[in-house]
């Protein structure tokens, strides 16, 4: 009989192929998702933009979301059941189990914050879509709005005294080196050379930036010397 036949051969599911297509056709239509809402933690977009960013594209290719609960079989909190419908029969189907904590004083706060936060991330992902998100500040749509905890103002701390001492000595050693630059382009021809030379090198003030700077100025300081006294009066 028909009947037997239809028990053992069920119809077959609709194909995804137009839920597709027009999934597709969606994605090139829908705009980004701004973030209107403030938070603890920033903006966000909350549920009431994403639907209304969203629905009128949705309609347009034929598609609809339906969200609602059902039952968990591990634990009280209900599962989230959110589902893709497109007018061939074709669905995606999204379950999320809901996780519902004792947050605040008020329980149905805590019932409504995990609800519209679960519908808003089951919705954006079947659509496979985000709605650049900050943190949500922790179920923001339907929690008490708190301040956020003011940063301690940083500590100025004034540096060691060895520190203030070693940079008064480095500025005092740069002067020592900057004053024997002038003084070098001030010798002569009777100036005893190697001695300067030698001096320079072993004086510990001096570090070798500060010591090749003084050598060539002394060599500098020798050439002029050495063709001053080649000129004849």
């Amino acid at each position: 009989m028909s009947s037997s036949t239809d028990m053992h051969n069920p119809a077959p599911l609709p194909s995804l192929q137009p839920l597709v297509e027009a999934l597709l056709e969606f994605h090139k239509s829908v705009p980004p998702i701004n973030k209107t809402a403030k938070a603890q933690y920033g903006k966000y977009a909350d549920l009431e933009t994403v639907l209304s960013t969203v629905t009128p594209h949705l309609i347009n290719n034929g598609l609809v979301v339906s969200q609602g609960f059902e039952p968990s079989h591990h634990d009280n909190n209900p599962i989230l059941v959110t589902q893709l419908l497109h007018i061939s029969g074709a669905k995606l189907v999204s379950r999320l189990p809901m996780v519902v904590g004792g947050r605040g004083t008020n329980p149905l706060h805590d019932w409504g914050g995990s609800c519209t936060y679960s519908r808003r991330y089951s919705l954006l992902s079947i659509l496979g879509l985000t709605a650049d998100m900050e943190d949500d500040g922790d179920f923001a749509d339907d929690q008490p709005k708190t301040k956020p905890i003011a940063k301690p103002a940083p500590v100025k701390s004034e540096p060691p005294a060895e520190y203030k001492r070693e940079a008064v000595v480095a500025v005092d050693k740069a002067k020592k080196a900057k004053d024997w630059k002038e003084y070098i382009q001030t010798l002569g021809k009777d100036t005893d050379w190697s001695a300067a030379e030698v001096h320079i090198r072993q004086d510990k003030d001096f570090n070798q930036s500060q010591i090749k700077v003084l050598l060539q100025a002394l060599s500098d300081a020798k050439a002029r010397a050495a063709e001053f006294s080649k000129v004849k009066p």
